[in-house]
């Protein structure tokens, strides 16, 4: 399983970025805590750590020269 861990940063499918504020244990369950960086105003959510996997990508600054 790729590694998830606060302070990375992911892609969702429409290519917004998101930062990773916090993974946390509860219950059995592992909740991991984001914020998405491209709204005017950021918004923070959370999910299970499979469904964030699932659903998003980590993000590799690339560069170009």
């Amino acid at each position: 399983m790729t590694e998830v861990k606060a302070g990375t940063r992911w892609r969702c499918s429409n290519n917004n970025l998101l930062v990773l504020l916090d993974v946390v244990e509860l219950e059995g369950h592992t909740w991991v805590h984001y914020r998405n960086e491209d709204n005017k105003e950021p918004s923070q959510y959370s999910c299970y750590q499979e469904s964030f996997v699932a659903r998003f990508h980590p993000f590799v600054n690339a560069r170009y020269f």
